[in-house]
């Protein structure tokens, strides 16, 4: 969980720490069907990230990987939920596109 709780809250009724709602948060978690997941799966993450920590990224990653999804993981050492220098960003753009090209272009119906 991160501060998009405070947000969240207004969606779920409020803090995840009153009541019963900590399973409506749970209910919106990726890591709560990880173990489900058959996507090959890239995560990227800023380390400084006040959004969705480092470790959030590196647990849906490890949960990925112990369930046999093809997965991989890059941080990136900046503070920030998105990158807010055109360099990194064009360097996230790429990976993504290099990403779903490899695993979801489905090459022979443009052949």
């Amino acid at each position: 969980m991160s501060d998009g709780n405070v947000g969240a809250g207004m969606s779920f009724g409020g803090s995840p720490w009153t009541g019963t709602l900590i399973e409506a948060y749970r209910e919106q978690s990726p890591i709560t069907y990880a173990s489900k997941i058959r996507t090959p799966t890239l995560v990227m993450q800023n380390t400084g990230d006040f959004r969705v920590t480092v470790s959030q990224g590196f647990k849906l990653y490890h949960a990925l990987k112990d369930n046999g999804v093809e997965t991989k993981f890059i941080a990136y050492p900046i503070p920030g939920h998105n990158a807010a220098d055109p360099v990194r960003q064009r360097d996230v753009q790429r990976r993504w596109i290099d990403w779903i090209e490899q695993h979801f272009n489905d090459r022979s119906s443009s052949q």
